[in-house]
């Protein structure tokens, strides 16, 4: 077996600036040769379907071929539903700040999000441009415009990350709500996973990068450094022992997400809501991910800034504790969630 990327087929790409080095060499290192390693091989060697090495006639496997017609009353892109199944309504939040070049791929995720996760759920998606000063709101109504099942809003000015997704979830119309990064560095088809795990009582699930069965990759040492300082510090104070507190990749009850009290609009706002919800009482649960470094566009995040943020954050949170004192509700701690995911 063999795979590659259909960008490696193409050696004259724009090469992007800004990109850290080991990036920039898996990127673009020997895209000219890609041609004749391609030709080498499939001289080489004989390859065949699965089926035909296990010796099956793959009557079963036939799918829509190309040139064939898709059953009638599919959505494009978006699997058929299952005739008397009833799909749970979930609605996903997508928050944008000049994103604008990177909605075209995100587009294509989201119809490989719609086929894997269309049989179950009724998605519907919600895109929040957070004042974006490019061409981000134009492309957004020129990308997802004409989907039925696609709502876009504007802030009149930027406010942050925690503020788009708490407008995402004003404007949902179901109980269950996602928050994803528009660059998707959290895999969006991760939700298949983690929708199930909000169960009766539990009231928000998280993305782990940095629970025991989680991942980084691409990421700087500096900023694995940063966060994981950071986890400590809110596991002093708060009741539930996660592993990652910072994380936007989320599935929210949005009953509950609409009773939270959030101040900070950024970065910040997305720890603080979590926060928040633990001091409230609420139940978490953690779900082991993988977070990978984009390699379009730049990180809206600014270091200095966000210390010093959480260090007030921080202190706010404890302040909050010691006078509102409760005894921790039993959720599940990172050694306890991989139990709960497949």
């Amino acid at each position: 077996m063999m795979y590659f990327h259909t960008w490696e087929l193409d050696p004259e790409q724009p090469k992007l600036n800004g990109v850290p080095l080991l990036s920039r060499i898996r990127q673009y290192r020997n895209l000219d040769k890609m041609r004749g390693i391609l030709q080498h091989y499939l001289h080489q060697y004989r390859f065949a379907s699965i089926a035909e090495h296990l010796g099956l006639d793959g009557g079963e496997l036939a799918a829509v071929h190309p040139g064939e017609r898709a059953p009638a009353g599919t959505m494009r892109g978006a699997a058929p539903s299952v005739p008397g199944r009833a799909r749970l309504p979930v609605t996903v939040v997508v928050t944008c700040y000049n994103e604008e070049l990177i909605l075209p791929y995100l587009s294509n995720t989201l119809r490989g999000v719609e086929q894997t996760l269309g049989d179950t759920y009724d998605l519907r998606f919600v895109f929040v441009d957070d004042g974006s000063s490019d061409g981000t709101w134009s492309s957004l109504e020129r990308t997802f415009g004409s989907r039925a099942n696609c709502l876009a809003v504007r802030h009149p000015s930027n406010q942050g990350v925690a503020a788009a997704i708490m407008t995402g979830i004003r404007a949902a119309t179901s109980e269950v709500v996602c928050s994803i990064d528009c660059d998707c560095t959290y895999d969006p088809n991760e939700l298949r996973a983690m929708i199930p795990l909000l169960a009766d009582g539990i009231d928000l699930v998280t993305a782990s990068p940095y629970h025991p069965l989680g991942s980084v990759r691409n990421v700087p040492a500096w900023r694995l450094t940063l966060s994981r300082t950071l986890s400590g510090m809110y596991r002093l104070i708060l009741h539930q022992k996660l592993a990652t507190y910072t994380s936007c990749f989320r599935v929210y009850r949005r009953s509950a997400a609409l009773l939270l009290r959030v101040e900070r609009s950024g970065f910040l706002g997305v720890a603080e809501m979590l926060g928040r919800l633990d001091l409230a009482g609420g139940r978490i649960v953690e779900h082991p991910a993988r977070l990978e470094a984009r390699l379009l566009g730049r990180s809206k995040m600014k270091v200095l800034g966000t210390i010093l943020g959480h260090l007030g954050l921080w202190a706010s949170l404890a302040a909050e504790r010691v006078r509102s004192p409760r005894k921790a509700s039993a959720a599940p701690g990172p050694a306890d969630v991989s139990s709960q995911t497949t």
